[in-house]
């Protein structure tokens, strides 16, 4: 994905507040990878200085459409949202139930990423044949 823009990414693993830390951050850069794809963050997230705010999305940041949107820890608020609507399936992980993130998600998995996420990506590696 070197050199790949976040706005041409087929797949996003994007970040919120809740990701808690630069380190977490490591977590869904794996996901990206083994995906082809690149990570997003929250302008919370940056905020926080977790992360870049090159990789920012929404009002204040780019606004993408790839294939595949994965958000991570995130709220949902629209000014987040907005810019990731465009994408063709948005799979949300959440440990609140009741985040808005879910209105817009396709498929949502209640549960700390912590968990989800090493699950997650050996299964990604396992369907998609990589190691």
């Amino acid at each position: 994905a070197l050199g790949m823009k976040l706005e041409e990414a087929p797949a996003i693993v994007a970040g919120g507040r809740g990701v808690g830390s630069a380190e977490n951050f490591k977590d869904l850069e794996e996901v990206a990878t083994t995906l082809g794809g690149l990570v997003g963050a929250t302008r919370a997230a940056c905020d926080s200085g977790f992360i870049s705010p090159s990789v920012q999305i929404g009002i204040t940041g780019k606004v993408v459409s790839p294939d595949l949107y994965i958000a991570v820890a995130l709220s949902g608020a629209s000014q987040h949202m907005s810019g990731c609507l465009g994408s063709k399936v948005i799979v949300a992980i959440n440990k609140d139930a009741d985040a808005n993130v879910f209105k817009d998600a396709r498929y949502g998995i209640v549960g700390d990423f912590k968990q989800v996420l090493p699950a997650f990506n050996e299964k990604c590696k396992e369907l998609l044949g990589s190691s």
